[in-house]
């Protein structure tokens, strides 16, 4: 993937990029936010040097962590990781594929983020939330046409995990929610988790 040559502020300390991966035939989507741990990336895909250092720049904060949401997600963590002399996290079952600096358990706090793990949709499925933030791997997706929806259940681990899974999420009360795969959602993002969870009812 070519480097993307710019990143959108969603608010201060919150940023996001994404462009188009032909392997995966759909958008790729990254975010980094100011944590009291400085500045951390999740799930980075390539951005221009010049760019990534006008985001630095821009959040006045001295670069962190990389954290990775799933054992599908190494995407530019490595580079990213090295470039900047930084840490790759990954949940302790992300996988072989995945390579780390450090392994963290289900639960953990990691630079200043919450890990929540949802197993059933994939190998290491984690779910961050910093203070009203919260950043999906790909158990929620925001991809046009179809727009917010869980991940199809053909590429879940185990489908009948996914219910007992989501269910930590229906108490939080997100503003801002961010994705590895989609835009953005940054109006009734508490009311639009919920609906979505809703559908799990449904299949």
């Amino acid at each position: 993937m070519k480097p993307v040559p710019e990143y959108s502020t969603i608010r201060s300390g919150v940023f996001v990029w994404q462009a188009y991966e032909a392997g995966v035939k759909c958008d790729c989507s990254s975010s980094a936010l100011v944590t009291q741990a400085g500045l951390v990336f999740i799930d980075p895909i390539p951005l221009a040097e010049a760019v990534l250092k006008e985001m630095i720049v821009e959040s006045f904060s001295a670069p962190s962590a990389v954290l990775i949401t799933s054992g599908n997600h190494q995407r530019e963590s490595l580079v990213l990781a090295k470039t900047l002399g930084i840490p790759v996290f990954a949940s302790e079952n992300a996988g072989l594929d995945i390579t780390a600096d450090k392994r963290f358990l289900a639960g953990e706090s990691i630079a200043g983020m919450e890990s929540i793990p949802l197993p059933g949709f994939g190998p290491g499925e984690t779910v961050f939330l910093h203070q009203d933030v919260l950043i999906f791997g790909d158990a929620l997706i925001n991809l046009e046409p179809e727009g917010l929806r869980l991940l199809p259940v053909k590429y879940r681990c185990d489908s009948r995990m996914v219910l007992s899974s989501v269910s930590q999420l229906l108490n939080l009360s997100p503003r801002i929610m961010l994705f590895a795969h989609g835009n953005p959602i940054i109006q009734n993002a508490a009311q639009r988790l919920r609906d979505s969870l809703s559908e799990l009812v449904k299949e």
